[in-house]
C-alpha cells in the first residue's frame, strides 16, 4: 500500500476517490451533515493512503489537538500546546532528515506519503489558534477537515484557521457555471503539469544543470518556469476539486513571474505559505521587537523579522544548509528591497517614487531582475555542484 501513494494525480485511484467524494457530499443537506461526511471521507482517504495503524496514530494526534482546543483552563491549554508543538517538530525533523535513524525510516516514508509538511503547518496554525481560544467552537469534524483535507495534502494550499471558520456556517452550492469553472481549473492544472512542465520542459530541455555556456543560462530560466508550472498545477487541481466538493480552497499563485521586486514576488508566490509566515512568524517577531526597542528602530526590527521568518521558511522546505542559505538569500533580498524603497521615497517623495517605479522601462528592468534572482535561487537548490550542502 505504501509503495503507491494515492495522493498522486497521475494515478486513477485518486480520481476515483475524488469522484466518489463529490457524489457523497452532494447528498449533504445541511452544513452539519456536510462536515461530518467530509470528515469521514478525509479519514477514509488517510486509511487508504497509509493503512489503519498509522492512521490511528495520526487520529489520536488530531483528537489531542481538538481536546486541547476545547480546554478552558489556560495554563493546561498552554502546556498541552507546548508539548504538542514539540512532538510535531520531532515528527517534522524525521520527515525532513535526509538520513534518519533506522527506527524512523518507516515514519519518514509515511509522513512523506501524507504530505506532512502541510499538515505540520496546519497543526501549528491550529495550536496557535487554540492558545487564543479560536478553536473552542470547532467540532471534531471541523478539526479533521481543517487539518487533513485530502485534496490539499499533496501540495497545499494551507488555509488560515480564521478563513476556514468563516465558511463553516454556509451550505455549499454549485451551479452550472461553477461546475464548468471547476473542470476548467482542473484541466488547466493537468495541462500545466503533464503537458507543459513534464511533457515539454522537463523531458525536452532540462538536463539537471549538466549543460554549460549559453544553454546553462537558458536552462536556469526554464527550470524556474518548470517549478512554477508544476507547483501551480497542483494548486489549480486542488482549487478545482475543492469547488466540486463544496470546500473553499484558497488561491496560491497570482502571476508571480511578472513580479517587479522580491516583496511583490512573495505576495504572489505560494500565497498561503507567505500569509502563514507573515501571520505566525513575521508579525509576532516584529511586534515583540518594536516593544523591546520602544519603537525606535522599525526598519532594523523588520529586517530581523524577515531574517528569522525566511530562515525558518528555508528549513521548512528542507533541513539542510542549502535550504538554510536559500532562506537567508531571500531574507537579504527582502531587507535590501525595503531599504531601497525607503531611500527612493526619501529622495523623490511618495508620489515621485511611485511615478519612477511605474515607468515602463524601470518596471520591465525590475521584473527581469526579480525573475533572474528567483531563477538563480531555485538553481542553487538543484545545482549538483552544491550537493555537499545537502
Amino acid at each position: 500500500m505504501l509503495s503507491s501513494p494515492i495522493n498522486e494525480f497521475a494515478g486513477p485511484t485518486y480520481w476515483l476517490f475524488s469522484a466518489a467524494a463529490i457524489i457523497c457530499l452532494s447528498f449533504a443537506a445541511s452544513p452539519g451533515k456536510f462536515h461530518a461526511l467530509w470528515a469521514g471521507l478525509n479519514l477514509s482517504f488517510l486509511i487508504f493512503l497509509i493503512g489503519f495503524p498509522a492512521s490511528a496514530v495520526l487520529g489520536i494526534v488530531l483528537l489531542v489537538l481538538h481536546i486541547n482546543g476545547k480546554l478552558i483552563h489556560e495554563q493546561l491549554r498552554w502546556s498541552v500546546a507546548v508539548i504538542s508543538s514539540s512532538l510535531l517538530f520531532v515528527a517534522f525533523l524525521a520527515h525532513k532528515m535526509q538520513h534518519p535513524p533506522k527506527l524512523l525510516e518507516d515514519a519518514k516514508f509515511i509522513l512523506a506519503a501524507i504530505g506532512f509538511s502541510y499538515i505540520f503547518l496546519r497543526c501549528l496554525e491550529y495550536i496557535r489558534g487554540s492558545t487564543n481560544k479560536q478553536t473552542q467552537s470547532l467540532t471534531i469534524f471541523n478539526t479533521i477537515n481543517y487539518l487533513i483535507p485530502f485534496h490539499m495534502l499533496a501540495a497545499g494550499p494551507v488555509m488560515g484557521l480564521a478563513d476556514f471558520k468563516k465558511n463553516l456556517s454556509s451550505s455549499p452550492t454549485l451551479d452550472q457555471d461553477g461546475v464548468i469553472d471547476a473542470f476548467e481549473r482542473i484541466a488547466s492544472g493537468l495541462f500545466k503539469k503533464f503537458v507543459l512542465a513534464n511533457g515539454i520542459i522537463e523531458s525536452l530541455f532540462l538536463t539537471g544543470f549538466k549543460s554549460d555556456g549559453i544553454y546553462l543560462f537558458i536552462e536556469i530560466q526554464l527550470y524556474y518556469l518548470f517549478i512554477y508550472l508544476d507547483f501551480s498545477a497542483y494548486s489549480d487541481i486542488a482549487i478545482g476539486l475543492g469547488r466540486l466538493l463544496g470546500v473553499k480552497t484558497p488561491e496560491n499563485f497570482n502571476k508571480p513571474l511578472s513580479s517587479r521586486n522580491i516583496i511583490e514576488f512573495w505576495e504572489r508566490w505560494h500565497i498561503s505559505l507567505s500569509q502563514l509566515i507573515r501571520r505566525n512568524i513575521f508579525i509576532p517577531i516584529q511586534l515583540a521587537g518594536m516593544r523591546w526597542t520602544d519603537g525606535q528602530y522599525p526598519r532594523l526590527v523588520s529586517s530581523a523579522a524577515f531574517l528569522s521568518a525566511f530562515l525558518l521558511c528555508g528549513l521548512w522546505h528542507g533541513v539542510t544548509w542549502r535550504f538554510f542559505l536559500w532562506g537567508a538569500g531571500h531574507a537579504t533580498a527582502l531587507v535590501i528591497c525595503n531599504y531601497y524603497r525607503d531611500w527612493l521615497v526619501g529622495r523623490l517623495g511618495k508620489r515621485g517614487a511611485s511615478n519612477f517605479s511605474n515607468r515602463p522601462l524601470v518596471r520591465r528592468m525590475a521584473q527581469i531582475m526579480t525573475f533572474q534572482f528567483v531563477a538563480l535561487s531555485l538553481t542553487f537548490l538543484a545545482y549538483p555542484g552544491f550537493d555537499f550542502l545537502g
